[in-house]
């Protein structure tokens, strides 16, 4: 049975937000809504300060509190692990964004503009494939992944069946596979990694 899964390489982060611009686009995320933030941190103490970065996306939790949070149960898990949310089932109760220890739910209310913002093309498009009300997170491209398997390709291998942020990494800090299957590019990095002492 596939389960997938994503590894981010800590290490590998450059800070550069491509992977969350990518999200942004492929899925439409409406506002000031990121599915794919990184966010930055400074550790240390001077002189011996560095930078760090930490993409933080939905984690597609086994035991997803968030679904459990769900009054309505709008938000369901796929036979291959990936956690989605259905907007016309969501009644807004807002239940999963408290539940998300990652803080990876978010909620669209369709009004998050100030008074001299001006709505662009993309915004109206964001509108009109999201519903207002309704809460929403990270898929996994679980449309790229469904395209691609259905097309004979390999998601984390193909680039039209793996997630826009996977592929849009300068770094390729990011590995998307089957954590099942031992030849994934995901399963190979965590093997590695651990061999390693990671």
């Amino acid at each position: 049975m596939t389960r997938w899964g994503m590894v981010i390489d800590l290490a590998k982060c450059i800070g550069c937000d491509a992977c969350t611009v990518a999200c942004k686009v492929e899925n439409l995320s409406p506002g000031k809504i990121f599915y794919a933030p990184v966010h930055q941190a400074e550790v240390g103490r001077y002189p011996n300060v560095r930078r760090v970065f930490i993409p933080l996306l939905c984690m597609h939790c086994e035991d997803a509190p968030c679904m459990k949070a769900c009054p309505s149960k709008a938000i369901y898990k796929r036979p291959d692990g990936v956690v989605l949310v259905d907007e016309s089932k969501c009644c807004g109760a807002r239940a999963c964004v408290s539940a998300c220890p990652y803080g990876a739910m978010h909620f669209f209310d369709g009004d998050d503009k100030t008074i001299y913002e001006v709505e662009t093309v993309f915004d109206t498009l964001a509108m009109m494939k999201h519903k207002q009300m309704a809460a929403q997170k990270c898929t996994f491209c679980a449309h790229r992944i469904d395209y691609g398997t259905a097309n004979g390709l390999k998601p984390g291998v193909d680039r039209d069946a793996t997630p826009a942020c996977v592929i849009t990494c300068p770094a390729e800090c990011r590995i998307f596979g089957d954590l099942h299957d031992v030849e994934s590019p995901s399963s190979k990095y965590l093997k590695k990694a651990e061999e390693d002492g990671r």
